[in-house]
């Protein structure tokens, strides 16, 4: 093995702007909705804790899918539209990868919420 490819020497490459505006969209537009509807499938519309949500929900649950789209491209095109003034800020890369991590944990909690219903 040549020492260009040892793994103790080979670095991450930090993820660049596109890379984690993707991630932001994807965890928190697709992953918050598909955890959700796992969620409600197994609680019903009476353990969603977001009012908004919960009423949008008891009305058409397409309603969630529409204003969770219409979030996630508003956030991810005014993030494209303001990438020079993102990419200033100090920590920008910290910033935007607390945003994945926080959706991802969002994320999980949903899936907590449909095994731990679902096994009761």
């Amino acid at each position: 093995m040549s020492a260009s490819l040892s793994p103790l020497t080979t670095r991450l490459q930090r993820p660049d702007y596109v890379d984690l505006v993707f991630g932001i969209v994807f965890v928190w537009g697709t992953g918050d909705l598909f955890s959700t509807f796992a969620a409600l499938y197994v609680t019903g519309i009476g353990a969603e804790a977001n009012p908004l949500i919960r009423t949008l929900l008891a009305h058409d649950p397409l309603l969630v899918v529409a204003l969770k789209g219409a979030v996630m491209l508003v956030v991810g095109l005014t993030l494209v539209r303001y990438r020079a003034a993102v990419e200033r800020l100090p920590r920008w890369r910290l910033w935007l990868g607390g945003l994945i991590g926080v959706g991802t944990v969002v994320v999980a909690l949903n899936l907590y919420v449909a095994v731990a219903a679902a096994t009761v």
